[in-house]
């Protein structure tokens, strides 16, 4: 039994640290990871209570508003399940690529450089539409900021490296937007040529 959760806890550290956790990032955060403790908190406060609760709404109003957050919060599932598929072995929480990893423009990558972050702002925006909350409200949008700017700094500390090791990244960062096209502000553009 010992000998089991030495190996769990021995195979948990090999995956932390391929992905690049490391005791001093997680006290620096040398790589984006409080970016990826935030995010992990504000998702997980969508399930406070809603706030304020709205008792006197028509039924019919009700259950308009909750098929339209639950389509919604579906549709981004569908897109994180997609963009996880097609990263396999790419993937990692912290917004800074593995050593090892290749560029993705295919699939789920063809539209969006960060697809797994719209369907997080998906699935938030369902919730926040299906719970009618104010809490739920601003998590999404506080999500939407701190996805941004996890977005952000991959790119931007890692864009020269990924631009010698991927010739063709300049084009698709150009090309492609990072999160969704509609909104300027998740769209990051952020190349300086």
């Amino acid at each position: 039994m010992k000998q089991n959760k030495r190996k769990f806890f021995k195979h948990i550290k090999t995956i932390l640290s391929r992905w690049g956790f490391s005791k001093q990032g997680l006290l620096q955060n040398s790589k984006g990871e409080w970016y990826l403790f935030s995010q992990l908190l504000l998702i997980h406060l969508h399930l406070i209570p809603p706030y304020p609760k709205i008792n006197n709404i028509a039924f019919s109003i009700n259950i308009f508003f909750i098929i339209i957050g639950l389509a919604i919060s579906i549709k981004g599932l569908i897109i994180v399940i997609r963009a996880l598929i097609d990263l396999g072995n790419n993937l990692t929480p912290l917004p800074y690529p593995m050593n090892e990893s290749s560029l993705i423009k295919n699939n789920s990558y063809k539209n969006n450089r960060h697809p797994i972050y719209k369907g997080i702002l998906f699935i938030s925006l369902g919730i926040s539409i299906f719970s009618m909350s104010l809490i739920d409200l601003f998590l999404l949008f506080s999500l939407a900021y701190i996805l941004r700017s996890k977005a952000l700094k991959e790119e931007e500390e890692e864009e020269e490296k990924l631009r010698i090791k991927f010739p063709e990244y300049k084009k698709y960062i150009e090309e492609v937007p990072a999160i969704i096209n509609k909104y300027k502000i998740l769209r990051l553009e952020i190349l300086k040529c």
